[in-house]
Parts: C-alpha cells; sequence; structure tokens
C-alpha cells in the first residue's frame, strides 16, 4: 500500500514539471520535504533532498538540451531511502537511494524525449482539428502523470522488496555532503561562467573538502 501511496503522491509532484508549472515544488529540496512529511522521516527527506539538489543544480533545460531529470532524481531518491531503511541499515539505504535517483534522473530523462514527442504528436493534431483543445491538454495532463508513475514504480518497488547483503559498501552522511557541497560548488559555478566543466569541478571539490575542513 505504501508503494502505491508513495507513487501517486511522487507523480502528482512531478506534474509540476510537465504539466502545471513550473512552480519549483518539484525540485529535489521540496519534493523531499514533502515526501518526507508525509510518511513520516522529514528530516532525511529534507536532508537527502537537499544533497541532491546540490548534485543537480546545474541540469536545465535549454532550448532543445535535455538534461538527466533532477526532479525525478530527487524524488525516487528520498522514495527509495523512506522504503529501503525498513529493511536494511542507514548507510547501505543511503547508498542506494543515492544510486537509484541518479539512474533515475537518466532514465527520467529519456521518458522525457518520449513524451515531448507524444505532446507534439497532440500539437499536430490540434493545429488540424482545434476543436479538441480541452481533450489534447487533458491527454498531455495525463501523459505527464503517467510519465511519472512509470518512472518511479520500478524503483520503489525495489526499494520495498530488497535486502542489502550488510558486507556491501555503505555511504555515511559526511561523506555524501563532501560530495554533494563539492558537485554543488562546482554546478554554481558552472552556471555563472559555462566554460569547461573541469575547471569548476576542481574548483568544486576544493571548496568542499575546505568547508568540511573547517
Amino acid at each position: 500500500m505504501i508503494i502505491v501511496l508513495l507513487s501517486l503522491t511522487a507523480a502528482l509532484i512531478l506534474l509540476d514539471k510537465y504539466a502545471f508549472g513550473e512552480f519549483g515544488i518539484s525540485q529535489p529540496l521540496i519534493a523531499g520535504t514533502i515526501l518526507g512529511a508525509l510518511f513520516g522521516n522529514l528530516e532525511a527527506g529534507i536532508f537527502i533532498g537537499a544533497m541532491l539538489q546540490l548534485i543537480f543544480l546545474a541540469g536545465l533545460p535549454i532550448g532543445r538540451e535535455i538534461p538527466p531529470d533532477g526532479q525525478s532524481g530527487g524524488i525516487i531518491g528520498v522514495g527509495s531511502y523512506l522504503l529501503l531503511r525498513a529493511s536494511n541499515a542507514p548507510g547501505h539505504a543511503l547508498l542506494a537511494a543515492v544510486l537509484f535517483a541518479l539512474i533515475g534522473a537518466l532514465i527520467g530523462g529519456q521518458m522525457e524525449i518520449v513524451t515531448r514527442r507524444f505532446n507534439e504528436k497532440m500539437y499536430r493534431g490540434f493545429l488540424r482539428s482545434q476543436t479538441c483543445l480541452a481533450r489534447c491538454h487533458l491527454l498531455g495532463i495525463l501523459t505527464a502523470f503517467i510519465r511519472g508513475l512509470a518512472v518511479v514504480i520500478p524503483f520503489f518497488v525495489i526499494s520495498y522488496l530488497v535486502t542489502i547483503p550488510p558486507s556491501l559498501p555503505t555511504l555515511d552522511r559526511s561523506l555524501l555532503m563532501t560530495i554533494s557541497i563539492s558537485i554543488g560548488f562546482a554546478n554554481g559555478l558552472y552556471l555563472f561562467f559555462k566554460r569547461s566543466k573541469i575547471i569548476y569541478i576542481i574548483a568544486g571539490v576544493l571548496c568542499g573538502l575546505v568547508s568540511v575542513v573547517l
């Protein structure tokens, strides 16, 4: 039951990006806070959402460029952690949740291409018969909702069922903070200057390490 509720909530939040917005509700920090509050772990929702927000900070859909879907990734990361934590150690749950978030963001970006193509077909249909405007809008909303469900459900099902062997590596919060802050600095510098990424990745890593040491 929790998988169904979590998936429906996630798909509704993702409508902010694809059907009704964008108002920022689907951003990892906000979405993570909502999911954490609704499903009993507000602190984890805020923390994981904030860390993933930094990681996906520079993923902007400018022009025809379709970056990894950070919104879906953030929701998958938080939702997966909430499910994994029920039967796994915190370090294992955190590592799996972050990996699921990164994979989910890549899959979400590819599914966005499919959704855009479908919407283009509906737009061409509207141009041929402008009486179908309401139907095209409803189909667009339904497509966005189904897309959200299709992206999150596999990760939530796996997270609910899997038990990670204790011998596998873990990820603690301090290490995740170091990684996320480093990438966040790099993303911020890249957004301002937008030249070769490697320079800003190095600068971001150095700034992140300094912030941890201090």
